[in-house]
């Protein structure tokens, strides 16, 4: 289950299997530059349903989708001039960007967004861009944090989770729900993306979590 990549050089052969996984309607394992996540693609409805299965979560919850590029971006999210001027000068980087989805918004992912808001990353990963590149599409993805382990050990023993989340614990906890998790080893993750809203009509980016992307430009 566990493949194992040199970050600053993955191997493509890994990126095509994982594409045929989200393809099928498989979940892979990945480290963006900010934690671990969960991914499926947004063309699936099946798989956008296992997600808020395994989250717990309700249909308001925003899970992320990570594109490799504004342009991808723009395709399913309204990115004005002036919220582009501003995002361009941090992406790729550690944040994550409200805005109001397009009508191009794939339909498994359409039904999960009845307040009108769409959450999209783009991470300074080249795991992240290489998976999104070789899949021809973004990927809808969700955190792994220490509680959502504990809270799927499901009468397995407990290892003793840290805040730091490694490999063999994702398979672990998660060995009969996820298909592939791709691992670089060595690798900087920097804590929690910073959540800026551009979702309102007058375009004022608002603050809506303080996290490891720098927040002068939007304050």
């Amino acid at each position: 289950m566990i493949h194992y990549v040199v970050a600053s050089n993955p191997d493509d052969r890994v990126f095509h299997r994982a594409a045929k996984i989200l393809s099928e309607g498989g979940v892979i394992s990945f480290p963006t530059d900010t934690s671990w996540v969960l991914g499926v693609s947004p063309n699936s409805k099946t798989s956008v349903e296992k997600l808020y299965k395994i989250k717990h979560a309700v249909n308001k919850k925003h899970f992320s989708v990570v594109c490799n590029s504004i342009s991808q971006a723009s395709k399913y999210a309204f990115i004005s001039d002036f919220a582009y001027k501003k995002i361009n000068r941090v992406l790729p980087g550690h944040y994550t960007f409200i805005f109001e989805p397009t009508r191009d918004l794939p339909r498994a992912i359409k039904q999960y967004r009845k307040e009108k808001q769409i959450g999209i990353r783009i991470p300074d990963s080249m795991i992240c861009s290489g998976l999104v590149e070789t899949c021809g599409h973004p990927i809808v993805t969700t955190s792994i944090t220490k509680n959502v382990l504990e809270e799927h050990l499901d009468g397995k023993q407990d290892i003793g989770f840290t805040d730091e989340i490694y490999s063999y614990q994702i398979e672990y906890v998660f060995q009969n729900i996820i298909d592939m998790i791709i691992d670089p080893g060595e690798y900087e993750i920097f804590g929690v993306s910073s959540v800026v809203d551009f979702s309102s009509n007058d375009d004022i980016p608002v603050v809506i979590r303080e996290g490891s992307g720098e927040l002068s430009l939007f304050c």
